[in-house]
């Protein structure tokens, strides 16, 4: 059975505390009219010991995409960011169960320089096998798919829709949702500049090490039930 947006709203009128997964969701609750006092703070965690960096980085250019391919997540506007570079030694791979909306994308602009295996069991070596992980959803919270492509130690192109595990500048390329042009533009950046893509991996790899473990979720989980029985 559905629930109502009234309904939601009701659950969280009763809540004590609401754990929210990132800076663009906890916009989303402040919208809806719920104090900010109420809400915390509380991002996924990532297997640190699954998902790590390859030895080295692929000799062709990779980029990865890891999600449904739906087209809430952008794909279509991957697909024809990377029509429209068509760039020399590079290579797309899709990874992820495709939907009957993307079909019609993938048949115009998929060519001989993009993959789409669908689901894959083992998803960290689709990480390791890559250059750099792009993932422009339009609305998501906290993407998973970020956690592990920064354990990986790959640079990303991705949304603040997606969360907050990739700082601009940083770890990767922020651009906004539904911009074919900005997509593209960030794509050629890294393209052009590997030792950009080696500084920003490392910093993935560094930012989850430091944040993001199952350790620091735990951590973060106790903070809050500890926040919500001191008001008891």
């Amino acid at each position: 059975m559905l629930v109502t947006r009234q309904q939601m709203l009701e659950e969280y009128d009763l809540a004590d505390l609401i754990l929210v997964l990132s800076a663009k969701a906890e916009e989303t609750f402040l919208q809806a009219g719920i104090a900010k006092e109420k809400l915390f703070r509380h991002q996924r965690g990532v297997d640190a010991q699954r998902f790590t960096p390859a030895e080295k980085p692929p000799d062709t250019f990779r980029c990865v995409f890891v999600g449904s391919l739906i087209e809430r997540k952008g794909v279509h506007h991957l697909l024809a960011a990377w029509k429209r570079l068509a760039l020399k030694d590079a290579e797309l791979v899709l990874v992820g169960t495709v939907h009957p909306e993307m079909r019609r994308h993938i048949a115009r602009d998929a060519g001989p320089t993009v993959r789409v295996p669908g689901f894959v069991g083992r998803v960290e070596d689709a990480y390791r096998s890559a250059t750099v992980h792009v993932f422009p959803s339009e609305c998501e919270g906290s993407a998973k798919c970020t956690y592990e492509a920064a354990a990986c130690g790959l640079p990303q192109i991705t949304t603040r829709e997606a969360g907050d595990v990739v700082q601009d500048g940083l770890n990767g390329i922020i651009i906004p949702p539904n911009d074919p042009e900005a997509l593209a533009a960030a794509i050629a950046r890294l393209y052009a500049d590997r030792e950009l893509c080696r500084r920003m991996g490392k910093l993935g790899r560094e930012r989850v090490e430091k944040n993001f473990t199952w350790g620091h979720f735990g951590t973060r989980l106790m903070e809050a039930y500890q926040a919500v029985l001191a008001t008891k």
